[in-house]
């Protein structure tokens, strides 16, 4: 996604086209975007550029999204490391041999689903199984989010009736919403064990229960493939 600003100023809002796509965003708020082909995209470094299309924006953030399976070709691997902030982007064997040489943490690959309705050429998003407070749920990997997130029909809310929340409020993409914030909830992804404050949304989800975010992601290493991922990950000291 690229946000409307830029889009505005470098033309490309007359180069779009009005589609029938929605996008929700976190707060359950449904739009319907432009879109943009054929934009030309080159990373710092590089000398070559390539093409993709883009979504835009509309809300006034000042950010893009590029989403990992966008850019990952057959064979190759993007490298997200949030807590050193680096990205790298290698064949996959040699990222996979790397990481097991220099971390502690073992590296597990991670079974993971499209949502139903998305194409065989459309892998969007990345579910993957997570235990909320010792129940096991479809969680959507978002490293985009600043939290870690449960929908309101994730099977794990009906075991944390117990716990005391705080209202808050949480920014999505294109809208504003409540949210509860729950601290102290055990969740284990990729066999490590986290304890995280961890955000309740009044929103149900058809296609994921919530999703993992950076708070928890950036004690991991991902690796994204074309077709597979894979995680070492260290637990937080307390």
């Amino acid at each position: 996604m690229l946000p409307w600003g830029f889009a505005k100023t470098h033309g490309l809002i007359a180069k779009s086209r009005d589609t029938e796509e929605r996008v929700v965003d976190a707060t359950g708020n449904m739009v319907g975007l432009l879109r943009v082909f054929d934009v030309s995209i080159q990373f710092a470094g590089e000398t070559s550029t390539d093409t993709l299309d883009f979504f835009i924006n509309p809300s006034l953030g000042t950010e893009g999204i590029l989403a990992p399976q966008d850019l990952v070709r057959s064979g190759w691997a993007l490298i997200i490391d949030l807590g050193r902030e680096e990205l790298r982007y290698e064949p996959e064997e040699a990222a996979l041999k790397r990481i097991a040489r220099g971390s502690s943490a073992p590296v597990r690959q991670l079974d993971f689903h499209r949502c139903l309705n998305e194409g065989l050429f459309q892998e969007y998003h990345r579910i993957v199984t997570a235990a909320i407070n010792g129940v096991a749920a479809d969680m959507l990997i978002d490293t985009g989010a600043s939290h870690t997130v449960l929908t309101r029909n994730n099977p794990a809310v009906s075991t944390m009736l117990d716990k005391r929340g705080k209202r808050d409020t949480v920014t999505a993409m294109t809208s504003q919403g409540p949210i509860l914030v729950v601290d102290d909830v055990p969740v284990v992804f990729s066999g490590t064990s986290f304890v995280l404050p961890i955000l309740v949304s009044p929103n149900s989800s058809l296609c994921w229960r919530g999703a993992v975010g950076a708070d928890l992601l950036r004690h991991c290493t991902l690796v994204w493939g074309s077709d597979s991922l894979w995680a070492a990950c260290d637990a937080p000291h307390r």
